[in-house]
């Protein structure tokens, strides 16, 4: 399948404002990169006219492959969090957790704070046979995690079809039995989880909260991420087990 692919040269104080931005319109088809010459940003799509909010120099634009700008995203295992790898290449990687995954045009590579700061809560909370939702799961990273470290039963939902096709694709290489729905947040969730991850922007999980505990077991647990440091006060109202900070990206483990 072919993809367009523009290049943009930008400036160093303009990176963390375009994560921020490329975030909050749940976009992951880019990546930066640096040389001699300056700091560069890649935006692929999968429309030749496509605009965004922001305007910098064009460099180049191009015709490519998905597999062309998915290698320049990663193209090598790295430890995404501690003890637990992401392998885009199926290396034989013989220590810790190895999830093999191919990002696409789908959120959740591992490469974003948010996606780290969730994997870190799902290692430290998540308990051997314990009923998982991943609410917005993306390429199903954290749903693939959640099972890698002992959960029983694992359902992934997301409203954008690319990343449940994304996300089925990822489950598969990873022999996982992991459920993976269509689902404009709880609508086409069923039965109730021991602990509920979501990864998605601050008003959406605003959104969600409010049909949050008829999900939850008793003494369950919910992860929230994807929170920036501007909309973290929408959620001080809330019994905060534990807060992490990356840069300016925030999660939390609440209760209800």
């Amino acid at each position: 399948m072919e993809f367009f692919e523009r290049v943009y040269r930008i400036s160093n104080e303009n990176v963390e404002k375009l994560e921020e931005y490329f975030f909050d319109k749940q976009i992951n088809n880019y990546y930066f990169y640096e040389t001699k010459e300056g700091i560069f940003l890649v935006v692929v799509s999968e429309k030749k006219d496509f605009d965004f909010d922001f305007s910098f120099d064009i460099v180049e634009e191009r015709v490519t492959s998905s597999d062309d700008w998915v290698k320049n995203l990663i193209s090598r295992p790295f430890e995404f969090i501690e003890g637990v790898w992401i392998d885009p290449d199926f290396h034989d990687i013989k220590k810790g957790v190895v999830i093999k995954i191919t990002p696409g045009l789908a959120f959740g590579t591992g490469l974003h704070d948010t996606t780290k700061l969730a994997a870190s809560f799902l290692k430290e909370y998540l308990r051997p046979g314990m009923d998982v939702l991943d609410l917005g799961c993306g390429s199903g990273i954290l749903s693939i995690l959640s099972k890698k470290l002992g959960a029983n039963r694992v359902l992934g939902v997301d409203n954008d079809p690319l990343a449940v096709e994304s996300a089925l694709e990822n489950v598969k290489k990873n022999n996982g039995d992991v459920e993976i729905r269509k689902s404009d947040l709880f609508k086409n969730v069923d039965g109730k989880y021991d602990l509920i991850v979501s990864n998605i922007i601050a008003e959406i999980l605003i959104e969600a909260l409010e049909d949050m505990p008829k999900y939850l077991k008793k003494d369950g647990i919910v992860i929230l991420s994807g929170i920036i440091d501007s909309k973290l006060d929408l959620f001080k109202h809330l019994n905060i087990i534990e807060h992490r900070r990356k840069n300016e990206w925030n999660a939390l483990v609440i209760k209800f």
